[in-house]
């Protein structure tokens, strides 16, 4: 099943991985919304006519996921932009995670999962209540950024193979820019470890959904146990699909 990413990828200067989530089809037949939710790579580098066609396209929220130092160091173009709200929810960062029992992302997205259930919560609390277009995004739009994706798509009822096709887009979108990425590699990791890291493969995000299902029972079920409420969850499901 092909997810048409080129045709939701936005053309922009100073990023490559941003695009909107909309235009799946569900399994009841329904189709996510499009328009209203984007996810991004950083947007530090954002050109000021990269800063209109967002603005242009409704987007009135910035969810950045990513942690302090990095914020600091490449800080959001929309940060105090009057024009948006901007909120930092700082979720793990999966690539500085080092146990002995992680041979895989997946096996940090399980970590993220397990760990950061209430900062997700906070996450969606705030896109249920937002009624404009609203982007999130950390520093690759892929890690992060592609747990908080995968769990919207599962929310809205988008099969699981158009969920692994979404997350594997990354590293086809980012295969420009990896040079500059790798730059940004933790001390305690090798370049080769880190190279590893920086790819989207299918099997990653399997391993991630395989997690949610059989420890949480899903997406919805996931998000209630971490604190959102069901007249959230419902909101949700609003923003995310066609009426």
């Amino acid at each position: 099943m092909t997810t048409n990413g080129l045709e939701r990828l936005l053309k922009l200067d100073g990023a490559y991985n941003v695009r909107d989530i909309g235009g799946y089809e569900t399994i009841t037949g329904e189709i996510v919304q499009n328009g209203r939710l984007f996810r991004a790579d950083g947007l530090h580098q954002l050109s000021a006519r990269d800063q209109e066609l967002i603005l242009g396209l409704g987007v009135r929220t910035i969810i950045d996921l990513r942690f302090g130092d990095e914020t600091a160091a490449k800080k959001d173009v929309f940060a105090e932009r009057q024009e948006v709200h901007y909120y930092n929810i700082s979720l793990v960062n999966p690539a500085t995670t080092r146990l002995v029992d992680i041979r895989s992302l997946g096996d940090m997205y399980k970590i993220l999962l397990d760990n950061s259930g209430p900062l997700l919560a906070e996450v969606f609390s705030r896109i249920a209540e937002t009624e404009e277009g609203l982007l999130f995004h950390c520093s690759a739009g892929k890690d992060r950024t592609g747990v908080v994706a995968a769990l919207l798509l599962d929310l809205a009822g988008v099969p699981r193979e158009t969920i692994v096709s979404d997350y594997a887009e990354t590293e086809t979108n980012l295969a420009p820019i990896i040079d500059e990425l790798l730059k940004d590699r933790p001390a305690e990791m090798s370049i080769e470890e880190y190279r590893a890291f920086m790819g989207s493969a299918p099997e990653n995000m399997e391993i991630m959904l395989d997690h949610l299902y059989s420890v949480y029972g899903g997406a919805e079920q996931y998000l209630i146990t971490n604190g959102l409420r069901t007249e959230e969850i419902e909101t949700l499901r609003g923003r995310l699909l066609e009426g």
